[in-house]
């Protein structure tokens, strides 16, 4: 009989868009292991995104860059004596990790040569040679199926704490912008690379015509190094906006900003995994990845992309024209938009 494992670990997904659609997972773990210790394992800053959740007892935050760090990280978990580990990320560092904490059960996909370093490796399921894209909840589902966990619901669940809802109300205020004010966002960054980014000025007609048709006000959220692409949009727009650059939100006062808005447009990035989880009608412009990956939760949703003979390539910078991105008119965006409005009532 197989033993109820009772200190579980999980390693977290690096992307902030696989993280928020892996809680749908996480959920199901804390279900089906509802006597156990569970915790989250995740790097600096990711774990504003979970913050609140019910579903760990403990979240660990901890850099592995460098060689020091992965043995200080492995010692700490040792410590802790975790029986079961399970890898969301396919690197072969975070095997090495588990396999030098000595975790007794050490759960991932087979990848970069580390299959030696687990107890449990699964396989990936295959279109021809390739792995068969899949939306992230039912990749990770497929994973947490070697422990018993069955993915009954993949609908992300994100959680805003008291004093998130705080913070975001003097944040915005700090902007200027009065309580229960309806906005549109443009989320114009991507941390992936280059390759996912849309031109400014498209972004700017889009939120000039969407004002002039419905008096929205536009706020323009960005991360960290994504400045000099929001104060783009700035000059080519020709009505109002509310440019976050110089006060950027963190990503846990980012979740009820997002909840509330009425409209997000944005690349394919991290917040728009927060518009789908909290139900936010969210147009996504999207290039370079494949859309089967993360095509879930999207009933509040429409894509945008076009198919070229490049793509999808998933490459962090695009080597030649760029055409799966700038092909993509503001006209098809501002279409897209109208479809949801016709379906949800947007404005």
């Amino acid at each position: 009989m197989t033993r109820i494992p009772r200190n579980v670990i999980i390693f977290g997904p690096t992307w902030v868009g696989d993280l928020v659609m892996a809680t749908a997972n996480f959920a199901a773990i804390r279900r089906h292991f509802p006597d156990a210790r569970i915790t989250l394992l995740l790097k600096p800053g990711r774990h504003l995104v979970v913050d609140g959740s019910p579903d760990f007892d403990e979240v660990i935050v901890a850099s592995s860059r460098t060689v020091a760090d992965i043995w200080r990280l492995a010692r700490r978990l040792r410590a802790l004596r975790f029986d079961l580990a399970l890898l969301f990320p396919n690197s072969l560092r975070s095997a090495l990790i588990s396999f030098l904490a000595g975790i007794p059960q050490r759960v991932g996909y087979r990848r970069d040569m580390r299959s030696f370093l687990l107890t449990d490796v699964i396989e990936y399921e295959r279109e021809g040679t390739k792995r068969r894209p899949v939306p992230m909840p039912f990749f990770y589902g497929k994973l947490c199926e070697q422990v018993g966990v069955t993915l009954e619901d993949s609908s992300a669940r994100l959680h805003v704490t008291e004093a998130c809802e705080q913070a975001a109300r003097e944040h915005i205020e700090r902007l200027g912008i009065a309580p229960g004010e309806k906005l549109v966002g443009l989320n114009p960054g991507a941390s992936f690379g280059s390759s996912k980014l849309w031109p400014g000025e498209h972004f700017a007609v889009t939120a000039d015509a969407l004002h002039r048709e419905h008096g929205s006000r536009t706020i323009l959220l960005v991360g960290p190094g994504e400045e000099a692409i929001a104060n783009e949009i700035v000059r080519h727009m020709e009505t109002p906006v509310i440019n976050t650059s110089s006060d950027i939100l963190p990503l846990d006062v980012l979740k009820p900003v997002i909840r509330d808005l009425q409209l997000l447009v944005t690349t394919d990035a991290g917040p728009r995994h927060y518009a789908a989880a909290f139900g936010t009608p969210v147009v996504t412009v999207m290039g370079p990845t494949d859309p089967r990956y993360s095509a879930v939760n999207l009933e509040r949703s429409e894509v945008v992309r076009h198919d070229v003979p490049c793509g999808p390539c998933h490459l962090k910078v695009c080597p030649i024209d760029h055409q799966c991105m700038v092909g993509i008119t503001p006209e098809e965006v501002l279409e897209r938009v109208k479809d949801l409005d016709r379906q949800l009532g947007v404005f």
